[in-house]
């Protein structure tokens, strides 16, 4: 399975919708690698994003590579906006074309468990705090919180 797949199907379960902040796509992009590990154990390789524990937990520089070529691609829209203290927030939305292109390879490749996991996700954490999110890693996975300025 193509890793891409991971923040594209997240994005189509949103349904029109966005996911707000570079943070939180880490994190639901992690909590769907780790559920796709646990199913996949004795079957299909799970995708490999190498996430490292970092300031706010899981962390992969890959995802923002991933991020950055699928918006290259125009298959994903990153708006940026200037918010406090010069930091920017993120807004992810699919484009049509990256809308397309999710459901050819959720059908092609037999993914739709990987879309039904992204609904899963999307419906539980995409609108949660994103601190409430973050303990709810830690909580699960202390040992992502090991180097943690939260």
């Amino acid at each position: 399975m193509h890793r891409k797949l991971l923040p594209l199907a997240l994005l189509g379960a949103c349904e029109g919708d966005e996911i707000e902040g570079r943070t939180r796509l880490q994190k639901l992009v992690f909590l769907m690698e780790q559920e796709l590990e646990e199913e996949s154990k004795s079957s299909l390789d799970s995708p490999d994003y190498g996430f490292i524990a970092y300031d706010y937990g899981p962390f992969s520089k890959e995802l923002y590579d991933d991020l950055d070529s699928l918006e290259d691609a125009d298959l994903i829209d990153v708006e940026e906006e200037d918010i406090t203290d010069g930091k920017v927030k993120y807004t992810y939305r699919l484009t049509e074309e990256g809308r397309s292109w999710a459901r050819h390879l959720i059908d092609n490749e037999g993914a739709t468990g990987v879309y039904s996991l992204a609904e899963d996700l999307k419906e539980e954490y995409n609108d949660m705090l994103l601190s409430d999110l973050i303990n709810k890693v830690y909580a699960e996975y202390p040992e992502y919180a090991k180097n943690s300025v939260w």
